[in-house]
């Protein structure tokens, strides 16, 4: 059997980002989680991958996967084994749940934890999450849990957790196709009408307000959105149909998650069930297989399970 020098294992969960017109800002933990065992054992060589679940039969073995390269910018260049990475991976891959923040960030606390004492401040291996991401809306959730807001403005990074209402759940239909979100992003055109970025900036804030206090009446207007839905839509067949059954069903409003194609659905009561059925009816109308996932809001964020 072979010697395990050191050993911790990290979960993260998934998340949506933008709820409709926080477009790069707002985003959403969701209590969907991977879990990450990294162990130093005996021996030399490259580092090794194991994957279950999500992208097992897709995601790259060894050192070009994603969480190993986060790993590597915390870890020592020279170590006395090999990194051997056990991933047990839940959030569907390119589907606009977070899947990419959460394994920069699984990566990143596993290389910082794994020798038991924090080889860098929690805030520089956030920080370090957004650069691999590229903006913050999705690292955000995944490191503190609930709701928050982001920016990075002149290279910094900075995060504010917001208040939920604890009535609040989600319902994301999920199609079976993936949407790399460099794709998504190169249909957003370069500039937007000044009265488009009013309409998102007073959604968006009164959107927050309505989630605080658990105001559902008139949310789904608050998701509306003129900066990236209306130019993605052709990049989701039955987007338009989706969101309109989600609330017909009993959402209290729907936003496409992220960049796509999944869309969410925030309820608040019982109506989960029928949300994701109606998800799946709207899709599949478009010839789309779907799936639908209810979930609670994660409040825990990244969390260092074990570590020996």
């Amino acid at each position: 059997m072979t010697k395990i020098l050191a050993r911790v294992t990290v979960s993260v969960p998934a998340s949506t980002s933008n709820l409709g017109p926080g477009f790069d800002c707002l985003g959403l933990a969701l209590d969907l989680r991977n879990e990450l065992t990294l162990e130093l054992v005996e021996g030399s060589g490259s580092a090794l991958i194991e994957v279950a679940g999500e992208g097992a039969a897709t995601l790259p073995r060894g050192e070009s996967n994603r969480i190993v390269q986060a790993a590597r910018l915390i870890l020592p260049k020279r170590l006395p084994g090999r990194l051997l990475f056990k991933a047990v991976n839940r959030i569907p891959l390119a589907r606009g749940l977070g899947s990419s923040a959460a394994a920069a960030i699984a990566g990143l606390w596993a290389g910082a934890h794994l020798f038991g004492t924090l080889r860098c401040s929690e805030d520089e291996l956030e920080s370090l999450a957004v650069k691999l991401e590229g903006h913050p809306d999705n690292v955000a959730p995944c490191v503190h849990g609930g709701l928050t807001a982001s920016l990075v403005e002149n290279g910094r990074f900075s995060a504010q957790r917001l208040n939920i209402h604890p009535s609040f759940s989600a319902v994301v239909g999920v199609p079976e196709f993936e949407l790399a979100t460099k794709r998504a992003r190169a249909a957003l055109p370069k500039t937007v009408p000044l009265n488009d970025a009013v309409f998102n900036v007073s959604r968006a804030i009164l959107l927050v307000r309505a989630l605080e206090t658990g105001r559902t009446r008139g949310l789904n207007g608050l998701m509306a959105d003129r900066l990236h839905q209306p130019y993605r839509a052709r990049l989701v067949p039955g987007l338009a149909n989706a969101l309109a059954a989600a609330v017909e069903a009993g959402a209290a409003g729907a936003a496409l998650s992220g960049s796509g194609p999944s869309v969410l659905a925030l309820v608040a009561g019982g109506s989960g069930r029928r949300v994701g059925e109606a998800l799946r009816r709207a899709f599949a109308a478009q010839r789309v297989k779907s799936r639908s996932l209810e979930l609670s809001v994660d409040h825990q964020g990244v969390r260092v399970e074990r570590s020996s």
